[in-house]
């Protein structure tokens, strides 16, 4: 923060926050990466791996009827009551749920905020679950409070005594990124512990449509002015171009709401597309959500199964539309790996900020099969080219101090490394992958599928004299990679 940044007419506490990240970014990453945006896989964003209801035969839906009906309203503010949107949202949930009891956003983050700014005073106490979505920390610090964080699997055991101290406390169910799911009962009997103490719980079910919608709580809103619950049309039904999501509260809780929200936040076309979807026949059960989910639960199986396979990944249980991945056993840490995944045009959700900035975490998206096996097809190069880099890193610091000796093989902390049926190498050997059998190395077959050059049987690097050789001549001043050509030309090549 600079001196000049300390005299803007902001409240202090802003002065310090930084932009809130997300995944799905393919513009930033078509520039940065400078890849078309379509040849781009993402796996960073969760929508719903179908598509949108439109391209879904049987939705019974016409993007281009609700076009029009946008188009005739361009000339006119919209309805601020929005009573035909809200009314559809109503109808999608059912269960006694009407119009009164819907707050229309743009977007959960907008519903966030407003909620926020009705209820909560700076510095008071919001507890959050660790991990959440990062919207829930920075909505908080925008009106001058740090979330406490609680672990996940200690919040619905959260004490009474912390519970009534609270002013507000954040839920998101299934979970995001974790993507582990609470069930109606449990949420039921924490919703009424909140309303004992009255706390206000928001409970954020942005996923559950793709999860189990019979584990919802909307419906429990109506007589709880403590619970409010947040749905999303982007999610559910891949359209993150339509910025809408709704909150379900008490009507009273509801009334205040409508009364402090942003007039007209919802734009013509919006409120015709999500009124649209909203009303598909059968809501929560319709042949197209019914559809989704099913190809989700198979899709997850598949990738958690094929990932768990892969030394150094564990797989969190998800019941949602993406896994949580923790490489903590991975000689890579979750930064590295998915910037190497970048570099091939493929994103993944890196999740140190969910989790304090610790760098072992990864969220993957549920797509087809096909764009997993693309996926699974980039990791040997990943594996190699990390591999290359961590041989130059090595390099240049054994360069950079020649006092320190080479390490044996059987001093190594890497070693016993190479075994046939391990997707790389960690003997950060320079001339990796040399591809010549006459050092001993061989071609294997990877567990994702392809070919993996294999330096089990090359004990050339390991032979102190050849290793002195090679490194006097990369001490050489130069270049790096020709220095490596090099020592191949005058010190392995006479050995073969």
């Amino acid at each position: 923060m600079s001196e000049d940044d300390k005299k803007l007419p902001v409240k202090r506490y802003l002065l310090d926050m930084s932009t809130c990240e997300h995944g799905g970014q393919l513009d930033k990453a078509s520039e940065e990466l400078d890849i078309a945006e379509s040849d781009i896989l993402d796996f960073s964003s969760c929508l719903n791996p179908i598509g949108n209801p439109f391209n879904y035969e049987g939705s019974g839906l016409d993007i281009e009827n609700l076009r029009n009906i946008a188009a005739a309203k361009l000339e006119q503010y919209p309805d601020n009551r929005y009573i035909e949107l809200r009314s559809a949202a109503a109808a999608f949930l059912g269960k006694g749920i009407a119009y009164a009891n819907i707050v229309p956003g743009n977007g959960t983050c907008e519903l966030l905020r407003l909620i926020l700014e009705c209820t909560l005073e700076e510095g008071e106490k919001v507890i959050v679950p660790l991990p959440c979505p990062l919207e829930y920390h920075h909505s908080c610090r925008t009106f001058g409070t740090v979330p406490q964080k609680m672990a996940l699997d200690e919040m619905l055991r959260i004490p009474k005594r912390t519970i009534e101290r609270s002013k507000l406390i954040f839920f998101s169910n299934p979970n995001n990124p974790a993507g582990k799911l609470a069930s109606r009962e449990e949420m039921r009997e924490f919703a009424s512990k909140c309303a004992e103490h009255q706390t206000l719980l928001i409970v954020d079910e942005s996923f559950i449509e793709l999860s189990d919608p019979a584990q919802s709580v909307a419906d429990l809103a109506l007589d709880n002015d403590y619970l409010i619950v947040l749905r999303s049309v982007t999610n559910a039904f891949s359209m993150p171009g339509i910025r809408f999501s709704y909150g379900i509260a008490s009507k009273a809780m509801a009334d205040r709401l409508n009364s402090a929200r942003l007039s007209w936040n919802i734009g013509a076309l919006t409120e015709s597309v999500a009124t649209g979807v909203l009303s598909m026949e059968g809501g929560p059960e319709s042949s197209y959500l019914q559809r989704s989910r099913e190809f989700i639960s198979k899709e997850r199986e598949y990738i958690a199964g094929r990932i768990s396979a892969l030394y150094g990944f564990k797989v969190l249980e998800s019941s949602a539309n993406y896994i949580l991945v923790d490489m903590d056993g991975h000689f890579m840490d979750s930064e590295r790996f998915v910037d190497r995944f970048s570099k091939h045009g493929v994103l993944i959700r890196e999740c140190s900020d969910f989790f304090g900035g610790e760098k072992r975490y990864f969220r993957l998206s549920v797509r087809s099969r096909e764009d997993f096996e693309k996926l699974i097809g980039n990791l040997d190069d990943v594996y190699a080219e990390s591999s290359r880099e961590a041989a130059r890193e090595q390099l240049e610091e054994t360069i950079e101090h020649p006092e320190k000796t080479v390490s044996s093989r059987g001093t190594c902390s890497y070693y016993p490394c190479h075994f046939q049926g391990q997707d790389c190498t960690f003997c950060f050997c320079p001339f990796y992958a040399c591809e010549d059998e006459k050092t001993g190395g061989f071609w294997i077959d990877s567990a994702t599928g392809g070919k993996v050059w294999s330096c089990e049987n090359c004990t050339l690097l390991h032979q102190p004299k050849t290793a002195k050789k090679i490194l006097d001549v990369l001490m050489d001043e130069g270049d790096t990679d020709e220095n490596i050509l090099k020592a191949w030309r005058e010190v392995i090549k006479p050995l073969l």
